[in-house]
């Protein structure tokens, strides 16, 4: 393949199957493949989980040359479609891609720390609250607690708890709130 004519393109996967069609593009069509992904915590019903997926959910680029490879690309495992606007092929800038990547740490996963916030909506994930929705009311940075507000009984009482016992109530960290 002529490096000249290989572009960056946007590649739409199948759902929840971006790490799939990532390894079929990388492995068996042996092209340069880029998922940026996200790892944070989110509040269980079992407790606090890390989880991992995709920055731009449903998406990933991969570096070729159309001409050559998109019959390959496209019915490569996992992947739904390349997109294009009004039947041309959308090419990514390099430039794009090269700021990403420069965003990513290891590569290809960026840690999303959880923060707290006064007025943010939380889950209590450890201790004998757990499961409970609460809003925080004061954050103390130093001692690493939270006062929460709890409704308890019918009443509304105010708790202090080590920060690491309740998470944001988080579907995706890069989703608008």
């Amino acid at each position: 393949m002529a490096t000249e004519n290989a572009h960056w393109y946007c590649v739409k996967a199948r759902p929840r199957q971006e790490r799939s069609a990532k390894a079929a593009l990388a492995n068996e069509a042996g092209i340069e493949v880029f998922c940026p992904m996200l790892r944070f915590e989110r509040a269980r019903k079992s407790g606090r989980v890390r989880v991992v997926e995709a920055m731009f959910p449903g998406y990933l680029f991969a570096r070729f040359c159309y001409e050559e490879k998109n019959r390959l690309v496209s019915t490569s495992n996992g992947v739904s479609t390349i997109i294009a606007f009004g039947g041309i092929p959308a090419v990514v800038p390099e430039a794009i891609i090269n700021e990403l990547r420069a965003s990513v740490a290891d590569g290809e996963t960026v840690e999303i720390p959880a923060s707290l916030s006064i007025g943010e909506e939380v889950q209590m994930v450890e201790g004998p609250f757990q499961g409970l929705r609460a809003i925080v009311t004061s954050v103390m940075p130093a001692r690493a607690r939270v006062t929460v507000l709890l409704e308890l009984l019918g009443m509304e009482r105010e708790v202090e708890v080590a920060e690491a016992a309740v998470l944001p109530n988080v579907i995706h960290p890069m989703a608008p709130r």
